[in-house]
This record gives structure tokens, C-alpha cells and sequence, in this order.
């Protein structure tokens, strides 16, 4: 690690200077109280230990039985591992241990760094650390020390060399230096790496994946920028914010690699939970909104503040409360907060428990649905109590809201969100944020702002057109022969054709079923499969769920079976077998009695159901495929999923919910390949419905003027006015007699409609208010209303009874008569008009209409493909002229042909193509390999035929000098492997956005992505 001249002049000696700006002394490495083979400067370590622990100070050699406890550590960590020594001393550092010394009669707290002042401490910043034994020695760029022990190591690399990036230096550090010298990162806070454009940060034994930026990443870095970003994150506070709230230790959740893993927070993370433990300071407010992106650590967010609140000694020992709307979510909080080793973890079962510990001061925390809060009187009036809503929308914004509130009036209220609903009569900021907060949000970290930042990755949406023909005549004449079998009515013909006519009908039809399963098993084995990663299927229902698994599954034993058959016939034994992949499905069961015995063969205990999970988040391992239909959607979190194959309506929040479980990343641990993006495939045609949901939200959005006074005014007066009939009766009881007796006050048909005209009135009245606490009072009441209007309905269930008789048969009829079904990616459309030829005539492209007739793209396309196919197979079909025609190819057979315009432009590019076709053979004819090598750079010229594809009109002149700035700026930037990590792949995208900002072209839709995939393959 021994630095270079231009790391020195470049980049270390301006980052050590800005480290000493901001609190810390510089010493050179050389110069320190230490001798190469120790990890710490122990003579530092001493001095702290009697001066911050009394116990110490009166005797001074206490701190050699201290140092014996360290030591042990340090040395154990090539046998224990690295990340659990790092651990077991970083409880140490941050007072967590205590110890009884000799001569004494009680353990004492052991403190090794004074947190509350950090000016206390001794800061020391090295350049030039040598660590090792003579023979096996190690040299570290920057190490900064506190109170002896290097907390902080970071490796440089010069910003002069564009073969090098902050990942070279990060894989240095991960794969060399702490498997190789591992006592000296036993204290460590956290590593670093730059090379004066990015810096980047991580705990011990983190993949690079996991390295995070520190504050938001611009378009155009600079030094200045990296020195300000590592004065940040390194200031002596910061570091030491760090290490005492902001370091997790978690179990993993996939059954490969370490044991253990070190987690820091992110920047977003650590800004957030700041936020929070300011305004839970605040005498004069009380709430706020955390509006994170999906995918973006918002229940570590929520790990960090609660574990920070626990050790704010300001707090007096306070209850954290940490809520959600379904049991499932608070099991997933429940297995993040437990991996992570924090202290006083409660679950209450029931609701009487969570009100008992309420009732009795409980300290600590307490994991929650917001149901477990329904009808609960006032519970706890403490003002340290912090409520820490995961998800903060649907019930927290109705009654149970209210409830909550009500039970813990003077609580801090605090909501995590990915996906705020803002709606004219429901808005989450209105509801949890602060009005004085920028718009009603106390910290915001969008979608945008996390691929901007690489903590998440994009989303591709590959669209399906699932198609088929309906006989509908035909259709109507075989439920005509059924009803009349049957003996139905009008009405009960109504309700089996408005049951069968809705979506899940024609998503279940088994051929449909077939033809999308197909079309996802060929997709995946093509693209994802390929890259390492697994696929998730969301379907319509658990109906659906069980038609999938069993389809897929007998697919992926064909598709085994052919593997096996092929293996055995080559015969050759050093290869090794196939394996055979495998689907599951993850649903409910057992909720209804009207389920099919078959479905119990799917249910899951919920140690299988992790146990599964697990299975699906290992590389590697053969489960590839999960199916499920609404669990999974929210708080499930495996990074190595590449693609959803979504067969499912969905709309808003629930879509951006769903769709995010593909944007986390991920890096292949054979390959070393990083996830670039995740891939939707969508079988529904949801179209806008992406671009909606992906859209942010505004909580500057108003919500719905309502004249509450007014309607609570009114409501309360039909209210009392709809009452009097049942004067005497106890509405408190929900009992048959009450009933009884309530419809025994409404004789006859008159009294029963005017009752459901009043009580409609109120309805109505009650929808337009709710969830308003002003209702509160009301609610016993107007749930008995309700109930009396409801028993006065028609009963539905001879209308279940029916559709239990005849359902299947109405639906077979409609499956019977879809025929024709298809998956398609783009239509194949016939291109032949005298007028689109005429251009092509005029252009000299060709020489007569006759060149076009009874021409569709397939008959253009394959006749350029078969005279390549040859050229490619030949001595010189390695050359870059025929690789570019080749792919010049592929991108034309791509597109898809929709108006009489583009149809000619397409024809323009096929007939181009042809023409570059011919010179091509007519220069390898003439001259050989060297005959190719005088024509234009085929990379230039691909270049320049997507330019010409999509430049806008009056620009042509910009194309030469586009091409050429596109040409040098990602030679300049790319370097070997760049476009397998997500680093160098920003890099490259970033630099190729400047040059079309620069020529006014960066809004043309399309022109971008082409050009960067075009770049992507061939630098």
C-alpha cells in the first residue's frame, strides 16, 4: 500500500490537511509511540484509560488487566473472524463492558473514549502507517487514531490514472489487507477509499456493494467536494457517532458467506436519526415525516434512532414503540432489530398485554400492530414514550390512528414511509408531518436521489401483450344452454356473468397460464439466469399462486430432463451433472374453509417460511423462482432478485411498493458483477401506471377543504333525530336481542325505509369526515346503526351458494371460448407503399419498387442476417466491421413498427444496412483483413446511425462532433471491468450525459440509452 508521488501531492496531502481543519493533529506514521507489529499505540491507550476511569487512576496499573482483555481479541481474530473481533472490542470502545479489578469490590464500566466531549480525546491523523512482522508488512495511506486505536483506515489512489477508481482501493482493503493483517482492524470504525473523485466507506469485511457514499453524489465531482464529504464524515464527532449509535452487528439472512456483518449507517440514515432526536428534544413539537425511497434502509433508519433514543441519557430511559398495520411487517422489524443484537426487544401477543405494559411503565421496546391499539382508554401520559410508525399510511390514518394517539396523547410520533399517499382525502404528510416542516417533511430521500447515489439500482419495465380471441356469440349461446339447464332467473344469470366477467377469469384461464409461465422461463434462462439472480412472480391470487408454482414447476422438470439427457449422451463425466431448479410459492392458507384440500400442501410454519426466504436469497442455491400475490409486496428484501414477472393489476403506492423489491444491489460473488438494474416484466399492460407510481410525492399537495364544524354539526343532529326510535334500547350489546328489538321498532316497509334514508344520510356524512378524532364519541353508536342496517339487507348468501354450484362451470364455459392466446414483444407489420418506396428510390437506396414488394421486416431482416451469418462464421467475422454490422442488426430486428413514417425510416436503416453489408464483402473481396481495416472506425459509425435515429430536426451538423466527444470522453473514463460495477457504470453514464447537455441533445427521448448500450458493449 505504499503510496505514490501523485497520491501524495494529489490527494493525501490536501485530505490529511483537511482533516487537521477539522480537529485532528497530524503525526507521521514513522513518528508514532509504536513499533510495526502493534495494532495500537498502547502508550495513548494507557493514558486514556486513567484519565477516564477513576477506578484506573487510583492504581494506573489496572489498565495492564484491561490491556490483557484487548490484546486477547486482537490476536483471536484470525481464528474467531475478523467482523466478530471487531465486535467483541468495539463494545469495548463504546463502554458497554464492565470489569472488577483487583483489590475492588464491584464491576466498574470500563471507558476507553469519552463520547460526550470529543475534544477529550487524543485525535491523531498518520500518513504512512506500517503495520506487520518483518516479512510480511503492510503500509496504510491515512489511519486516524483515537486514544491509540485506529479507528478509521482509509486507501488513496491518484486522480491522475483513469484505470483506477475508489473500488480499486476498496478491493484492496477488503481482499488484501484485512484477511491479511487482521489485528489491525480488531477497533476499526470504519475503512475508506478514494481517488479524489468518489469517496467512499464501509465497515470491516463489507462487499463493495455495501460501500456507501457519504452526502449526495454530483454530476461533476471534484477534489474540493471529496476533501469537504471526507471532513464530514470524519470530523471526531462524526467518527465517534459512529461507532457509539451508528454501528449494527447483524446475523445474515442468506445461507452463504460470513456469519456476521458489520453494518454503518448511511448518510440518509444518520441525517434522519439526528432529525428525530432533535425534535423528540423540542419542548414545542412533537411529530415528523421520513419520506425514504424504497429500498433505501428505512427500518435500519428506524434500528438506529430507536437504539440512539435508548442511550440518549437526556430521555431518563424512555419506551421506543415501534408500530405497523400487519402482523407480518412487525416480524420482519422484529428479525431486524433481533439479528442486530439490540437490547429490551418486547413482543405483546395480544392487545391486553400491550395495554398492561403500557399501564405499567414498561421501558425499553415494544414491537406493535396498530390494531393491538383498538378501543384502548388512556394507557401512559409519559412524554418519553416515542412511537416509530414502519410504513405510515392505510390504518395508522383511520380509527386505529385515533386510538393510538388517544392512548399515548403526549408521545413522539414519528412515521417511515417509502410511499406516501397524497389524495384530496387522505395525505400521509397531513397527517404525520409537521406543518412547519418543508413540505410537512423532516427528512426526504427519494428514488432519484438513491440511484443518484448507488444505494439502489434502476428499474427496467419489459412490457408483454398477452392476447387472445373470445367467441363471444358462441360464449353467450353456451350460457344461455347453462341458464336454461339450470332453471335461473334474471338475477341470478346477472350475478354469475358479473362474477365470471372480472379480470381474475381471464388471468386464470390454464392456457394463458401456460403461454405466460413459457414466456417467463424463457426470458429468465436468457437474461437473468445467466447473471446469477432469481425472479419473483406476483399473480392475481392465491388461486393463481397455486396454478403458477404447479406450471412452473413442471416446466423446470422438462427443462431438467433435456439438461440430464444431453449430459449423459456427451458422456463426459469431468462436467458435472445438472441441477434441477426449483419454484415456491409463499402465500396464506388455511384462512378460508372454502379452500381446496390440495392448497394445504403449500402452507408454511413461519420458521419454513424464513427458512424458504433464506434458501431464495443464497447464490447458488436451486430455488430460483417465488410466486406469491400479496404476501412478499412490502418488507421482504432479498437483493438477489433481478426480475418480477408481474401478472397482477396493481396501482400507486401498492405498485412502487411491489415493483422496488428488484432496486436493491446486489454483486454476484463468482462473476463479481453488480446488479445494473432490476427488470419488471409485465404481463398486465399497466403502461403510465409505472411512470405514476414511480413519481414523488409533494406534500405542498393540499388536501380537501372540508367544512368540519358544519358536517359534524349535521351528523350529530340526524344522529340524535335517528336515535329516538330506538329509545330504552341498549346499543352497547351487539347481541341477536338487540336486533330484535331494534327491528321491532320499524313495523313495516315505511318505517324501514325511512330508517335506511336517515341512516344512508349519515353514512354518507360519516365517509366525508372520517377518520376526524371529533368522531370518536360517536363510533358505539354508529356502529350500531350500522348494524341494524345491515341486518335489514337482503343476505348474499344464496348468491355464494350459487356461484358454489355453478362458478366452475361458467368459468370453464369462458375458457373454453378464449382461444388464440399469445405473448408477443412486437408485432411484425407488412411495409410496402409506392410512396415510402419512391424516397427510397430518390435516396438511391434501391432501384426500383420491385426491390420492396410483398417485403415485411422478417423478409428484410433475414436476408441481411443469412449473407452476415456467413461473413461471421468466415476467417474475418472477428473483425470489429462485421461485429458493428451485427449489431447494427440486432438493433433494427428490436424495433418495433407502428406509423407509415417510421416504416419508411426503418426501411431506410434496413437498406443502409445492406449497402454497409456489401461494402463490407466487396472490401474483404478485394483486400483481405486489411481492406476491413480501411473503412470508417465501426464504432464511430454505429454511433453515429443511433444519432441520426433520434437528433431532432435542425441538428445534423452537431453529429460528427457528438460522435467524436462520446468517443474520447468514454475512452478517457472507462478502464478494464467498469461496466460490471455499478461504480464505473455511473462513471460512464454520467460523463456521456455532459457531452449531450453540451450539444443540446440530452432531452431527446431514447437517444441516451441507446448510446450508452451501444458504448456498454463494445469499450
Amino acid at each position: 500500500m505504499t503510496a505514490k508521488l501523485g497520491e501524495i501531492t494529489s490527494l493525501q496531502t490536501p485530505l490529511i490537511q483537511g482533516l487537521v481543519d477539522v480537529g485532528w493533529t497530524h503525526i507521521h506514521g514513522p513518528a508514532l509511540d509504536r513499533s510495526d507489529d502493534a495494532p495500537w499505540v498502547e502508550s495513548e491507550v494507557v493514558d486514556a484509560l486513567v484519565r477516564l476511569n477513576p477506578v484506573i487512576g487510583e492504581v494506573p496499573e489496572r489498565a495492564q488487566e484491561v490491556l490483557q482483555h484487548l490484546r486477547a481479541i486482537s490476536i483471536g481474530a484470525g481464528d474467531s473472524g475478523l467482523v466478530e473481533a471487531n465486535r467483541d472490542l468495539s463494545a469495548w470502545l463504546r463502554g458497554l463492558r464492565t470489569y472488577q479489578f483487583l483489590g475492588t469490590d464491584d464491576p466498574a464500566i470500563v471507558r476507553l473514549i469519552d463520547f460526550e466531549t470529543p475534544g477529550n480525546n487524543r485525535l491523531v491523523v498518520s500518513d504512512e502507517v506500517t503495520f506487520g512482522v518483518p516479512g510480511h508488512k503492510a503500509r496504510f495511506d491515512v489511519v486516524l487514531w483515537v486514544n491509540g486505536f485506529p479507528l478509521a483506515v482509509g486507501e488513496l489512489k491518484t486522480p491522475t490514472n483513469q484505470k483506477v477508481s475508489w473500488l480499486t482501493g476498496a478491493l484492496e482493503l477488503l481482499e488484501v489487507y484485512q484477511p491479511g493483517w487482521p489485528q489491525f482492524f480488531t477497533a476499526n470504525t470504519l475503512v475508506f477509499a478514494s481517488e479524489g473523485k468518489s469517496l467512499r466507506y464501509a465497515g470491516v469485511g463489507a462487499p463493495v456493494d455495501q460501500w456507501h457514499t457519504w452526502g449526495p453524489e454530483l454530476d461533476t465531482p471534484s477534489l474540493a467536494n471529496v476533501i469537504g464529504k471526507a471532513q464530514s464524515l470524519l470530523a471526531p464527532e462524526t467518527l465517534l457517532d459512529l461507532l457509539g449509535d451508528f454501528t449494527l452487528f447483524e446475523t445474515p439472512d442468506s445461507n452463504e458467506g460470513a456469519s456476521l456483518h458489520k453494518i454503518l449507517a448511511r448518510y440518509t440514515q444518520y441525517e434522519a436519526v439526528k432529525l428525530i432526536v432533535d425534535r423528540v428534544h423540542d419542548p414545542n413539537r412533537s411529530k415528523g415525516l421520513i419520506y425514504h425511497t424504497q429500498g433505501s434502509g428505512k427500518t435500519l433508519a428506524m434500528v438506529f434512532a430507536a437504539g440512539k433514543l435508548l442511550r440518549d441519557p437526556g430521555m431518563n430511559n424512555p419506551t421506543i414503540i415501534l408500530v405497523a398495520d400487519r402482523v407480518q411487517l412487525v416480524a420482519q422489524m422484529w428479525d431486524q432489530f433481533r439479528t442486530t443484537n439490540m437490547p429490551r426487544l418486547l413482543v405483546p401477543n395480544t392487545s391486553g398485554e400491550l395495554r398492561e405494559m403500557l399501564r405499567r411503565d414498561q421501558r425499553g421496546i415494544i414491537f406493535t400492530t396498530v390494531h393491538k391499539f383498538a378501543g384502548a382508554p388512556l394507557l401512559n401520559e409519559r412524554s418519553n414514550i416515542i412511537v416509530l410508525v414502519d410504513e405510515a399510511h392505510r390504518t395508522q390514518e383511520g380509527d386505529l390512528g385515533i386510538a393510538m394517539r388517544a392512548a399515548l396523547p403526549n408521545a413522539n410520533l414519528f412515521a417511515f414511509t417509502g410511499t406516501p399517499i397524497v389524495k384530496l382525502k387522505r395525505n400521509t404528510f397531513a397527517t404525520f408531518g409537521d406543518d412547519q416542516d418543508p413540505a410537512k417533511t423532516l427528512h426526504t430521500y427519494s428514488s432519484e436521489d438513491s440511484i443518484r447515489d448507488g444505494m439502489t439500482v434502476p428499474i427496467h419495465v419489459a412490457p408483454r401483450k398477452v392476447e387472445f380471441n373470445l367467441a363471444t356469440d358462441d360464449l353467450d349461446q353456451a350460457f344461455a344452454a347453462l341458464a336454461a339447464a339450470e332453471g335461473l332467473d334474471e338475477d341470478e344469470q346477472e350475478y354469475l356473468t358479473g362474477r365470471a366477467a372480472r379480470t381474475a377469469t381471464f388471468f386464470s384461464n390454464p392456457e394463458r397460464v401456460e403461454a405466460v409461465c413459457a414466456d417467463i422461463v424463457d426470458h429468465f434462462y436468457d437474461t437473468v439466469d445467466p447473471l446469477g439472480m432469481k425472479a419473483q412472480v406476483v399473480v392475481v391470487d392465491r388461486t393463481a399462486c397455486v396454478a403458477y408454482v404447479e406450471t412452473l414447476d413442471q416446466l423446470l422438470h422438462d427443462r431438467y430432463q433435456r439438461q440430464l439427457a444431453e449430459w449423459e449422451e456427451q458422456g463426459d463425466r469431468l462436467v458435472e451433472a445438472p441441477v434441477r431448479d426449483e419454484v415456491a410459492v409463499v402465500m396464506t392458507v388455511g384462512t378460508s374453509k372454502d379452500e381446496p384440500d390440495e392448497w394445504a400442501k403449500y402452507a408454511l410454519s413461519e420458521a419454513e417460511e424464513l427458512a424458504l426466504l433464506k434458501r431464495f436469497r443464497t447464490h447458488q442455491d436451486p430455488l430460483k423462482f417465488l410466486v406469491c400475490t400479496s404476501k412478499l409486496g412490502t418488507g421482504f428484501d432479498a437483493p438477489i432478485e433481478g426480475v418480477m414477472y408481474l401478472d397482477k393489476p396493481l396501482k400507486e403506492h401498492t405498485l412502487f411498493q411491489t415493483i422496488t423489491r428488484t432496486n436493491r444491489n446486489w454483486r454476484n460473488p463468482d462473476t463479481k458483477q453488480s446488479k445494473r438494474y432490476g427488470i419488471i416484466v409485465d404481463y398486465v399492460g399497466l403502461g403510465s401506471g409505472f411512470a405514476r407510481a414511480m413519481a414523488p410525492a409533494d406534500g405542498d399537495q393540499p388536501t380537501a377543504e372540508i367544512d368540519i364544524a358544519g358536517l359534524l354539526a349535521a351528523f350529530e343532529a340526524q344522529l340524535a333525530d335517528t336515535m329516538k326510535r330506538f329509545a330504552g334500547i341498549d346499543t352497547t350489546k351487539a347481541d341477536a336481542a338487540t336486533l330484535i328489538d331494534a327491528q321491532a321498532r320499524m313495523p313495516g316497509p315505511k318505517a324501514q325505509d325511512d330508517f335506511a334514508g336517515e341512516f344512508t344520510m349519515l353514512e354518507g356524512i360519516w365517509e366525508a369526515i372520517h377518520p376526524h378524532e371529533s368522531l370518536l364519541p360517536h363510533r358505539r353508536t354508529y356502529r350500531f346503526l350500522a348494524a341494524v342496517y345491515s341486518s335489514l339487507q337482503p343476505s348474499g348468501g344464496m348468491n355464494e351458494l350459487l356461484w358454489h354450484q355453478l362458478g366452475a362451470k361458467t368459468l370453464r364455459l369462458v375458457h373454453d371460448h378464449m382461444s388464440d392466446i399469445t405473448v408477443t414483444k412486437a408485432k411484425t407489420v407488412v411495409i410496402a407503399d409506392a410512396e415510402a418506396a419512391q424516397k427510397l428510390i430518390d435516396e438511391g437506396l434501391i432501384d426500383s419498387e420491385k426491390a420492396l414488394e410483398g417485403k415485411t421486416a422478417s423478409d428484410v431482416i433475414d436476408s441481411i442476417a443469412n449473407r452476415l451469418k456467413k461473413k461471421l462464421a468466415g476467417p474475418n467475422g472477428d473483425h470489429p466491421v462485421y461485429k458493428s454490422l451485427a449489431e447494427r442488426l440486432e438493433r433494427l430486428r428490436e424495433r418495433t413498427l407502428a406509423a407509415a413514417q417510421q416504416s419508411i425510416e426503418w426501411l431506410r436503416e434496413a437498406f443502409q444496412l445492406a449497402s454497409d453489408v456489401t461494402e463490407a464483402e466487396k472490401a474483404e473481396r478485394e483486400a483481405g483483413r486489411d481492406g476491413l481495416d480501411l473503412l470508417p472506425d465501426p464504432r464511430v459509425g454505429a454511433l453515429t446511425q443511433i444519432f441520426y435515429e433520434t437528433a431532432p430536426d435542425g441538428t445534423p451538423e452537431l453529429i460528427e462532433r457528438v460522435v467524436l466527444d462520446i468517443d474520447a470522453i468514454v475512452r478517457r473514463v472507462s478502464y478494464d471491468g467498469w461496466a460490471v460495477s455499478n461504480e464505473g457504470d455511473r462513471l460512464v453514464r454520467r460523463n456521456v450525459r455532459a457531452v449531450l447537455r453540451k450539444h443540446g441533445m440530452h432531452q431527446v427521448e431514447g437517444l441516451f440509452e441507446d448510446a450508452y448500450d451501444y458504448i456498454s458493449k463494445n469499450y
